[in-house]
């Protein structure tokens, strides 16, 4: 079983998390800022074997509820290292969903790589056996981001 992070790191991890997105985003005091972490399966199958992958990722994801924004900044779990920002306005976005059971966010639209992004956002997460995620809380911002997408964004 995988050992419990305490509260003050995760809550340090938010907080550094949140520094990491306010360094890269040009304006980013209008924006809320939650945790954001997906996983995308891979699977080729051979004449016998079927290969499948997983690649694990996580996000700074920022919401502002006034211009009905999101930017996904991809991040890298050491906090050290992020990718290009991708800005998703409520106007450009074909389909947007949270599913019943897994919580799991998907969000389709021409800016993704992949025409969609899938991807969870958790109040509190303190266990990482794999060491694949950020440990993070985040409770009020949490909140808030759920509110925005279930009620203005999907």
């Amino acid at each position: 079983m995988a050992r419990k992070v305490s509260d003050e790191v995760c809550t340090q991890n938010y907080e550094a998390m949140k520094q990491l997105f306010c360094d890269v985003i040009e304006d980013a005091d209008r924006f809320e800022v939650v945790y954001g972490c997906g996983v995308d399966v891979g699977m080729m199958n051979f004449v016998i074997v079927r290969k499948t992958t997983y690649t694990y990722a996580s996000y700074a994801i920022g919401f502002d509820e006034n211009e009905n924004e999101i930017v996904i900044l991809p991040i890298s779990r050491e906090l050290d290292g992020y990718g290009d920002p991708i800005y998703v306005k409520r106007a450009d976005v074909k389909k947007a969903k949270i599913s019943m059971f897994s919580k799991e966010i998907q969000i389709h639209g021409k800016m993704f790589p992949k025409k969609y992004i899938t991807f969870t956002v958790q109040e509190l997460l303190n266990q990482d056996p794999d060491e694949v995620v950020l440990c993070i809380k985040q409770e009020e911002p949490y909140k808030k981001f759920m509110d925005f997408f279930k009620n203005k964004f999907k």
